[in-house]
């Protein structure tokens, strides 16, 4: 090993969270950059919000410059540097070729001003609708984790209802949302109640996949030392079998998530008069293509937020394999 190699190992075991002086300033002037061309070059057309998105821009450039002088030694900040640069330079490209330039022509391509201004001006209904869609989600959600676990554990632990159950899996789980829409509007008495099942169906079958996997993977040892020392039963069920197959749970969580937030947007769509998916297809049907932008960003860090909760919790509750696995 040479001596520069030497220096920077033994330089990062002394300063482990030291954010790159290049990257800290890269990305404060990408932001800086950002809110002075937004503000001060003329637009093709006249907008509105452009001296608020400057601001917000300008803003986010001296928290970062800040962060970067007065926690030098924070991970995080080291960690979101490269980021931070290039969310500031992908916003400055935004900014010209659609505002400035109009390289990305209206009405399909929105300059991020207009979107901002959008979120603004309706931020009620967006917010009632945010709600909206977060309480059938959930609703939902519940309903196919609870059914996926039960499913998942009876499947793997019983062999008679792995043999009859699972084929029934494999042929209808895969099959897509939307094609489940027309019998829905039949079976169930709202299209509330139908949005429901059509998100819980969603998640069950990821949840019940997995679940059946992580039953039939525990190892033979550890039912050997339970029933030694006295275990029977549902005992080996709840006790020994479904914590150890929580590795494979949380895996079948986030792939559940996902599909759920494709189902809720398709159930929104279809007799629902509410929620972020009916407010897309609405501001659709009226040409409103920043609008339509907006829901997208609110879908889009709901969508971050949770799946960062569920880490959180994944993390929490498998702490304990936190060193045997690399997260």
């Amino acid at each position: 090993m040479t001596a520069v190699p030497i220096r920077v190992a033994l330089d990062r075991i002394a300063n482990p969270g030291r954010v790159d002086p290049l990257l800290a300033v890269a990305g404060t002037l990408a932001w800086a950059g950002f809110a002075a061309v937004t503000r001060y070059v003329p637009d093709r057309e006249p907008l509105a919000f452009g001296a608020f998105t400057a601001g917000a821009g300008l803003l986010v450039a001296v928290i970062w410059a800040t962060s970067c002088l007065a926690g030098s030694a924070r991970p995080r900040v080291k960690r979101l540097a490269a980021w931070c640069y290039g969310a500031g330079l992908w916003l400055l490209v935004w900014e010209i070729v659609t505002a400035k330039t109009q390289l990305l022509a209206p009405p399909y391509f929105a300059a991020p001003q207009q979107i901002l201004g959008r979120m603004w001006t309706d931020r009620v209904i967006l917010s009632e609708s945010l709600g909206n869609s977060l309480l059938l989600l959930m609703a939902g959600f519940v309903v196919g984790l609870t059914a996926g676990l039960i499913t998942g554990v009876v499947i793997g632990w019983f062999q008679a209802a792995n043999y009859w159950v699972h084929p029934i899996l494999v042929f209808l789980g895969p099959v897509p949302s939307l094609a489940w829409v027309p019998i829905i509007f039949v079976l169930f008495p709202t299209a509330y109640s139908g949005a429901v099942f059509l998100i819980a169906f969603s998640v069950w079958f990821p949840i019940t996949v997995l679940t059946r996997a992580g039953v039939l993977g525990v190892p033979r040892s550890y039912f050997d030392v339970a029933q030694t020392l006295g275990a029977r039963g549902w005992f080996l069920v709840l006790r020994v079998s479904l914590p150890a197959a929580l590795p494979s749970i949380f895996t079948g969580a986030f792939m559940a998530l996902g599909a759920s937030f494709v189902s809720l947007t398709v159930a929104e769509n279809f007799g629902v008069n509410s929620g972020l998916g009916w407010y897309l297809n609405w501001k659709k049907g009226w040409g409103d293509f920043p609008a339509v932008y907006a829901g997208i960003v609110v879908l889009v860090v709901v969508c971050g937020v949770l799946l960062t909760i569920l880490f959180r919790v994944r993390n929490w509750v498998l702490r304990w394999e936190k060193e045997l696995t690399r997260w």
